[in-house]
């Protein structure tokens, strides 16, 4: 049987016949649920009128959401030591970034922040040493009242040199780090996260000695020793002998003093020594578990 044949004019109008009965019906399904939406709308707003008028009611405060964590500068490498950075010097003034805080002894994480430093409230510079494999050599800085981080008062800063490992990478002084395998990084830290580390969490002794220098060769001893931890140091290697803890250390005090020192081929209980003979330290003064 054939097809009834329709006009086009006739088709258009049939299809749009069929649209607006659908859309009819769509409409009085949004009717029949107005009567009630709209009483229930109305009644949540008149009790929240009726909640505001009440004697100092306010609005409950939402918790703000929690902060993120920072991610992790250079995620790759060890995270108990990074670059630093000088933002500002002036007047005797200083203000150094990435300085290494407090740790969180649950995720073994450190704090990072600001220092500001005042020449005029340097006290003292020691050389210093931690046990614990073959040593380590570092200079420490205390200060009375001049240095300053968040509003809290710090009292010694440590600068040292170190190989700066991957994640999980073991340390082998007479191996990779004769070959070039580590970089080198001066780290910056508070003299309380130092102690709590090496001491606290490690068990490890520190023995420090006061640098007997004058005035002025400590006032330089800390401007070198800054400059030359935030410098920069991208492709420089790490050195058992000739570029580590121990010969940087010595090389910042040499700058500063104007005394002669040999540089390399020193492990560091060897470099305490050697300025023992030479009269530039004082009197040991040892931090230990008791």
């Amino acid at each position: 049987m054939p097809k009834p044949h329709y006009f086009p004019g006739y088709k258009r109008y049939i299809i749009g016949m069929r649209n607006t009965g659908n859309l009819l019906r769509r409409l009085a399904g949004v009717l029949l649920f107005v009567p009630f939406f709209v009483p229930s709308l109305h009644a949540q707003s008149s009790a929240l009128e009726e909640l505001l008028s009440a004697p100092g009611a306010a609005l409950p405060e939402l918790a703000a959401p929690s902060p993120l964590l920072p991610a992790e500068t250079f995620p790759e490498m060890e995270q108990d030591r990074k670059p630093a950075a000088q933002v500002s010097k002036a007047g005797g003034v200083r203000v150094i970034n990435g300085v290494r805080f407090e740790r969180d002894a649950v995720s073994n994480t450190y704090a990072w922040r600001e220092l500001k430093i005042e020449d005029a409230g340097l006290d003292e510079v020691y050389f210093g040493y931690r046990s614990g494999g073959v040593g380590h050599s570092f200079l420490l800085f205390t200060f009375k009242g001049g240095a300053e981080s968040s509003g809290k008062q710090v009292s010694g800063l440590v600068v040292e040199a170190l190989p700066w490992k991957k994640k999980g990478e073991e340390y082998s002084p007479f191996g990779g780090g004769i070959t070039g395998k580590y970089a080198l990084v001066w780290n910056m830290v508070a003299w309380d996260s130092f102690l709590e580390t090496a001491v606290g969490r490690d068990g490890l002794y520190v023995d420090v000695y006061p640098v007997k220098v004058s005035r002025e060769e400590k006032l330089r001893l800390l401007d070198e020793a800054v400059s030359e931890a935030v410098r920069g140091h991208d492709g420089e290697k790490y050195h058992t002998f000739f570029n580590s803890c121990s010969s940087n250390a010595l090389k910042v005090f040499s700058r500063a003093t104007g005394h002669h020192l040999v540089i390399g081929k020193m492990l560091p209980s060897v470099v305490v020594e050697h300025l023992k003979l030479r009269g530039f330290l004082g009197e040991r003064q040892r931090h230990e578990k008791i």
